[in-house]
């Protein structure tokens, strides 16, 4: 039997909402595969940081011939493991996208119900009302009316403001990328620098004021400048200069860049958060407002 799905954003929670609970009255595959995924992502987090605290970079301090400024070159003596980084993260996204397709099965056959077209029952994430209406017709419009409210204001559509990007749909879109085009693309990037060490001037007299120029358009490589002290004099190195390089992990996706990191966690927060209210519906009395929901805001890193 099929039944229209709720046509306005704003219309309250059931005044009983029905609680879907794994192993009782719920698959408990949802839950299975978003804690997959969570350990993918603490598994990567890890190797990460096993891989930052084996110290396998550096940066070198290489006085330059005029001897008015240090160029600092990245030395990479070990390569980096990106390949890998990319299968787990991979298999990351892939749970955390899965456990919403398991949530739409679960509805679709909730309470022992035989959806019409079984094959079509995956969990939409609808740009526009037109998708909507389209997830509706094919299978949505099936399951309980309450069902069809909390899939409803899951979607991108009904509280990311214009030119954002939801959290479910870059979910979506790096899922299927990862499944159906090509590997996702983690790189290792220069994060900060810190310095330790001096040089002083040739003419003590000089004055002279040294400027940092960090180039902004390469990436983290072997034998890559990253930048340059510019003394504006002569100079002379006084002992070791001593730079340790901060790393970050960074996935590019349609010509941006995002720190894989924060990134992750934000999934995590806010996939965590949308399974809560499609297995159990809304605590308050009306919709959340607009400031509660997240877009993704883990947009590229500043130049």
């Amino acid at each position: 039997m099929s039944t229209d799905a709720p046509s306005e954003d704003n219309q309250p929670p059931f005044a009983q909402p029905i609680r879907l609970v794994g192993g009782v009255n719920f698959t408990t595959w949802p839950d299975l595969k978003w804690s997959r995924g969570n350990s993918h992502v603490s598994a990567l987090q890890s190797k990460f940081g096993e891989w930052h605290a084996s110290a396998p970079v550096s940066v070198d301090a290489v006085l330059r011939e005029d001897r008015r400024g240090i160029d600092l070159v990245a030395r990479v003596p070990r390569g980096i493991p990106k390949h890998e980084w990319s299968l787990d993260l991979g298999d990351a996204l892939h749970n955390l996208r899965s456990s919403f397709d398991a949530v739409a099965w679960g509805m679709a056959t909730f309470d022992d119900a035989s959806p019409t077209n079984p094959r079509k029952v995956t969990f939409p994430v609808c740009e526009d009302e037109k998708q909507w209406k389209e997830a509706v017709k094919a299978w949505v419009g099936e399951i309980h009316p309450e069902f069809q409210q909390r899939l409803r204001i899951m979607q991108p559509f009904t509280y990311v403001p214009a030119g954002s990007v939801s959290v479910l749909s870059m979910l979506h879109d790096l899922d299927i990328q990862d499944k159906h085009r090509d590997i996702l693309t983690v790189s290792a990037d220069l994060h900060e620098i810190n310095l330790g060490g001096t040089f002083e001037y040739d003419d003590h007299d000089v004055q002279a004021v040294p400027r940092v120029d960090m180039r902004t358009d390469v990436k983290f490589g072997d034998g890559v400048v990253l930048g340059t002290i510019h003394t504006g004099a002569p100079i002379r190195l006084h002992g070791q200069m001593i730079l340790r390089p901060g790393m970050k992990a960074q996935l590019t996706h349609r010509d941006a860049t995002h720190d894989v990191m924060p990134m992750l966690q934000q999934f995590i927060t806010e996939t965590r958060r949308c399974l809560d209210i499609l297995l159990f519906g809304l605590a308050s009395t009306g919709l959340p407002d607009e400031a509660e929901w997240s877009s993704m805001d883990v947009g590229p890193p500043p130049e």
